[in-house]
């Protein structure tokens, strides 16, 4: 079995309504894949591969990609189902890992 690498491992919080960005800086020139696990015993599932946004995602997820090999995960109008862990991981799933542990918030109120 091969070891996997993470590079890079990050917490990002935001509150409902409001849109997440997730960057993803690739070390290497090649496409990536995004994935998503709502806890850290869940299966992986797909949000993004080979240039295809999943089913699942299309409605409020994107990926902006510039510099030619920066993934950057948008999510706009964040829900509380969105929370949880995205991986970026380089090279169609065969090299590093980006890990972002997205934590959803509600919105405080100002009385």
């Amino acid at each position: 079995m091969v070891p996997v690498l993470v590079v890079e491992q990050w917490q990002r919080t935001a509150y409902v309504g409001q849109t997440a960005v997730l960057p993803c800086h690739p070390t290497v020139e090649k496409d990536v894949d995004w994935k998503y696990r709502a806890t850290k015993d869940d299966f992986e599932d797909y949000v993004y591969s080979n240039g295809v946004m999943y089913e699942r995602f299309r409605d409020r997820f994107s990926v902006l990609k510039s510099n030619d090999h920066d993934y950057d995960l948008i999510v706009s109008n964040v829900s509380w189902s969105d929370a949880g862990q995205y991986i970026c991981i380089e090279d169609m799933g065969l090299g590093a890992r980006h890990i972002y542990d997205l934590i959803v918030t509600g919105k405080i109120a100002l009385l």
